[in-house]
């Protein structure tokens, strides 16, 4: 019997290293759960009577529709910087914050963060610690019994959520931004995400403390991974308490997201679709095994039965509205879905606040929370 040659060894062997290499590599760039690293350059800046400005590329992300905020590289505090005015650059006014280090750094990180704790957007809110984690009361002057859970996405903290509270307070409800295992909250390198297989038990927690402190019928609100981990949270744990659920931007179908992101990259379609299944190839050591069908939504089929709103722009690169067209269209009982023209992942709110605050509102008077809830007849529940 003839021996191959060492050429055909060595062509065999790295095919079947390249899958597990590559499922190793999407694993790693999925998982990620650290800050976002992408920096805009300031093309210029000055003062206009007493409101200073940003100049910045006229085709970039600073361009979207809306406020932003920008943050040094460096450092430093957050800055607000009102609506484009776009022309030969895109021009924001500074409405918040100081500028001199994004000047200095000549750049800066742009997000749809409007502000770092709930006292920015006006909120007199309490310090929590919920499982060892911080979270964030801001209680009801009505006292109605109708708690919000706000789930931040990978990468993020729960300032991500604060702009949606508004919408909420108004109607007299109580919100708790609960912290997760892989917050940014809890610091620059807070490891691996583990794309809800985990985390969901932390949301659980605080799910089991907003009914331990007077809540009687729970919203949660999940922006991206977030909603994925809502979602895993009210399948693992059905609860008659569970009013509802929004959904921003949310990242459920897993495989076709990632295949998205490849075939952006210019991947041939087949191996995009391939690829995402081969992530547990090489596993780290310590991390759990993916199963995307065992996925909150994943297949389109795990969704409860539970009244749902979806938020979704048009523009998101990150997560393709398609996916939630596609979500909605396969559900056997209608859900709400709202789409925001023009807007980037996670900023709808940023985009439309006016149609975010009365979608939230309208949704919640068909699903009968517009009026305090009788405390007189708390919803019992298996503890």
């Amino acid at each position: 019997m003839a021996w191959p040659s060492v050429r055909t060894v060595l062509a065999v062997a790295a095919a079947a290293c390249l899958p597990a290499l590559a499922g190793s590599l999407i694993r790693a760039k999925v998982t990620d759960a650290g800050p976002g690293r992408t920096l805009a350059p300031v093309r210029g800046h000055g003062r206009i009577g007493n409101r200073q400005y940003l100049d910045f590329e006229p085709n970039g992300f600073a361009a979207h529709p809306g406020r932003l905020s920008m943050r040094a590289p460096s450092g430093g505090g957050l800055v607000v910087l009102g609506p484009p005015a776009v022309g030969i650059a895109v021009r924001r006014t500074v409405e918040s914050g100081d500028p001199a280090r994004i000047i200095r750094d000549g750049k800066g990180r742009l997000s749809g963060h409007l502000g770092d704790t709930p006292a920015d957007f006006g909120f007199a809110a309490e310090e929590a610690t919920i499982g060892g984690l911080p979270a964030w009361i801001i209680p009801s002057a009505q006292g109605s019994g109708v708690w919000v859970i706000h789930v931040h996405g990978l990468g993020s903290s729960r300032s991500q959520c604060l702009r949606g509270v508004a919408a909420f307070a108004d109607l007299g409800y109580t919100s708790l931004l609960p912290t997760y295992r892989t917050s940014l909250d809890l610091g620059p390198t807070p490891g691996r995400s583990h794309l809800g297989l985990t985390e969901w038990k932390d949301i659980e927690a605080a799910r089991r403390y907003a009914l331990d402190h007077g809540a009687r019928r729970i919203l949660f609100v999940g922006w991206s991974l977030g909603a994925s981990i809502v979602l895993r949270t009210i399948e693992r744990c059905p609860a008659p308490s569970t009013a509802g659920v929004l959904l921003v931007s949310p990242a459920l179908d897993w495989p076709a997201i990632i295949s998205a992101q490849l075939r952006r990259a210019g991947c041939p379609g087949f191996l995009a679709r391939w690829l995402p299944h081969t992530v547990n190839f090489l596993r780290p050591r310590g991390e759990p095994v993916i199963r995307w069908h065992e996925m909150p939504a994943t297949y389109m089929q795990k969704h409860p039965s539970i009244p749902t709103m979806i938020f979704h722009g048009t523009e998101d690169h990150s997560v393709p509205v398609q996916l939630s067209r596609a979500f909605v269209s396969r559900q056997s009982q209608p859900v709400g879905f709202v789409e925001f023209d023009g807007a980037h992942h996670t900023l709808e709110w940023n985009s439309a606040p006016q149609l975010w605050n009365e979608s939230v509102q309208a949704w919640c008077r068909r699903l009968g929370l517009e009026t305090p809830v009788d405390l007189t007849d708390p919803v019992s529940e298996a503890k």
